[in-house]
């Protein structure tokens, strides 16, 4: 084999075997041999041609490589608070894993104005929730969440299951069908991980709660309204009666709404039709562990309908919050005369931190407050000192369901996103039932939460 054929072979061989980066440095080389008349020019323009072909070769190879991992790798994966977020990297698809533990211990002292002990010191889990929720063909959301603590508002465990649409041309507007939440209230609308203190108001003794329903909602950045027609909740089992039904509505008004600063108005109303089930209107002072209601109608056997309305008021000035919720409450009875039963609170927070306690017109809520600074990073988390004023009055002619005022402190730690520590007092100022063991009782509660929300 002659030189000149040697030289062209070894150029060739390793212009096939050179990885694509040394090929520039085989072109000069080429470009050499070529001038120095070492290698022909045809010699030259065929290896040329060689080498750019293998070169086509190596990069569909690598293309079709990348196409592979790109098609099996098609999603994000992360991990916010403990829980799991998996979507595609399109938005048409997510599907987010989460949950919520909350334990609670409480201490009961009692005024000497009550006929003997009526409160047992104690500790509970307060919910123990998952719930898997996401979007499909990003117009499509869904939401299916279990309590197995079983001491939330549907005590068979199933607190939200719905199918949701919002690729309606008009902004904001979305349909949603399951079981969930009644659009009623302020503070039920707040996620109970969310609340200033440990339990709502006393209030809380007419809230809508859950059913299984439909309702469209419209949420723009300064207001949204809401309207759904419901049935009764997932726990109930057919019987010999017929199931009630109800609808319920509820509008916001935001004419100021920007991070730190907000100013929220809202009216909402609750119509039930009883359909000769029973109704029962009841409380606890603001504690759940006793498990003992300080106000309560007793089970009412005649109710036709009832229809609850609410006024709602909100503020947020840098670190600074305030709300406040009235609600009154109309029964329609078949055997005695009607009866009307309200109550309202007033309560106020201050994040001595710095932060300032988020919101949402997506619902027109509240959401978690996230700390500025992270215990284990250098931090102390977020802390918030909180008081409540809430009263409550069941007593109508011959109902003589209690009247009760209540005063509560609160401070909240978040010492990471997702976790908290809160202590509330409870003073329970003023009891009034009238032939109860309960009348004229004067408690003091001291109540601890511990919580971790993903």
């Amino acid at each position: 084999m002659g030189l000149n054929k040697l030289v062209l072979a070894s150029a060739v061989c390793a212009a096939l075997s050179t990885p694509l980066q040394a090929g520039s440095e085989l072109a000069t080389l080429l470009m050499v041999l070529h001038e120095n008349g070492t290698i022909s020019s045809e010699q030259y323009q065929r290896v040329l041609a060689e080498m750019e072909a293998s070169r086509q070769q190596e990069e569909q190879l690598k293309q079709g490589m990348q196409a592979q991992l790109d098609k099996a790798s098609n999603v994000d994966v992360s991990l916010s608070k403990g829980g799991l977020a998996v979507k595609t990297r399109d938005g048409r698809f997510s599907t987010n894993i989460g949950g919520r533990m909350q334990l609670d211990v409480a201490s009961y002292g009692e005024g000497s104005h009550g006929a003997g002990s009526t409160l047992g010191d104690g500790s509970e889990v307060r919910r123990a929730r998952l719930y898997l929720k996401g979007t499909i063909y990003q117009d499509w959301f869904y939401k299916f969440e279990y309590d197995f603590a079983g001491s939330g508002d549907n005590k068979s465990g199933i607190t939200d299951i719905w199918l949701g649409y919002k690729g309606f041309d008009f902004e904001g507007l979305s349909l949603k069908v399951g079981h969930f939440r009644d659009p009623f209230m302020l503070q039920d609308q707040v996620s109970d991980n969310n609340t200033q203190f440990t339990e709502r108001a006393s209030i809380d003794a007419f809230t809508a709660g859950r059913h299984i329903g439909v309702m469209a909602s419209i949420n723009r950045q300064h207001w949204t309204t809401a309207l759904g027609v419901f049935g009764d909740k997932a726990s109930n089992k057919g019987g010999t009666a017929d199931e009630g039904w109800g609808t319920a509505g509820r509008v916001t008004w935001m004419p100021i709404n920007e991070k730190g600063a907000l100013l929220h108005l809202g009216l909402a109303a609750d119509y039930r039709s009883t359909r000769g089930n029973d109704v029962r209107f009841k409380q606890q002072p603001e504690t759940h562990v006793s498990g003992v209601n300080f106000v309560d109608t007793g089970t009412l056997t005649d109710v036709d309908s009832y229809l609850s309305l609410a006024a709602e008021l909100a503020v947020v000035q840098g670190p600074f919050s305030a709300q406040a919720e009235y609600v009154h409450s109309r029964l329609d009875r078949e055997f005695a005369n009607n009866a009307t039963f309200d109550g309202w609170y007033a309560q106020a927070g201050w994040l001595l931190t710095g932060e300032s306690r988020p919101y949402t017109f997506k619902g027109a809520k509240f959401k978690a407050i996230k700390p500025n600074s992270i215990v284990g990073k250098g931090g102390i988390g977020a802390w918030e000192l909180a008081l409540r004023y809430s009263t409550i009055d069941l007593n109508d002619g011959l109902i003589s369901g209690g009247e009760m005022d209540n005063l509560t402190l609160g401070l909240n730690w978040f010492p990471t996103p997702g976790l908290r520590v809160s202590a509330n007092y409870i003073k329970v100022l003023e009891m009034e039932r009238a032939e109860h063991s309960l009348d004229n009782e004067e408690a003091d509660i001291m109540q601890l939460r511990g919580q971790w929300a993903f």
